[in-house]
């Protein structure tokens, strides 16, 4: 993978996020770069309506977002993100999703440590789907820099970018909220794209030159 030119063409990324009801969107590392101050804290109720997503995106594509959650005669209920859930949608949603857009084979696929992420069942069906070559993984031959938000796009870009938009109309409902993030996704050019995969180069140059010490006061 470290000789292939077009390895950041390649490359997948991938997080989840929750996006609350009223208006905060929250990842697990508690980072939000938006067009708002990105020091500003926003306080909400501890058990607020939200919404968790995943998204994947390369230099040209967005894969999802997908919800996870369950679906009882009620309407769609918003699940807890487990290991079997985590599988579930790549077997059926993420995975199929690239190879409709024939991408899997060339697809070097970027996940984070969470425990979801590395559970038995994830990581065999990784390494049938992409190889351990192919994936950026604890647990797997290549590990992206842990607890790292200054070299996510995630952090740097896509949740606080989506966090401008879905709440501009003020959603009053978890369908309308999810509408929102759909669309709003679909809204995303190739341009955008590859600014924030591509800008991962000059943050990876300042992070060598500071001995991998935090870099977004250089940026």
């Amino acid at each position: 993978m470290v000789e292939d030119d077009d390895w950041l063409s390649n490359l997948l990324w991938t997080d989840e996020a929750h996006f609350t009801l009223r208006g905060s969107v929250n990842t697990h590392n508690c980072r939000i770069w938006a067009t708002e101050n990105p020091r500003t804290v926003v306080e909400t109720p501890l058990h607020d309506e939200k919404i968790t997503v995943w998204i994947g995106f390369t230099t040209t594509t967005v894969i999802g977002p997908f919800s996870f959650e369950e679906m009882p005669d009620s309407g769609f209920v918003t699940a807890t993100v487990t290991g079997e859930r985590y599988a579930d949608m790549l077997q059926n949603r993420i995975i199929p999703s690239l190879a409709d857009k024939h991408q899997l084979e060339r697809t070097i696929f970027m996940q984070d440590g969470a425990p979801p992420h590395i559970a038995r069942r994830v990581k065999d069906l990784l390494c049938r789907s992409f190889g351990d070559d192919r994936v950026l993984s604890r647990h797997f031959h290549h590990a992206w820099l842990p607890r790292s938000p200054d070299l996510s796009p995630y952090d740097y870009w896509l949740w606080g970018y989506l966090k401008s938009q879905v709440y501009r109309d003020r959603p009053t409902s978890l369908g309308m909220l999810k509408d929102n993030i759909r669309v709003q996704c679909l809204t995303i050019t190739p341009d955008m794209l590859y600014s924030a995969a591509h800008n991962i180069i000059p943050r990876l140059q300042i992070l060598l030159r500071n001995d991998g010490e935090h870099i977004e006061h250089f940026l």
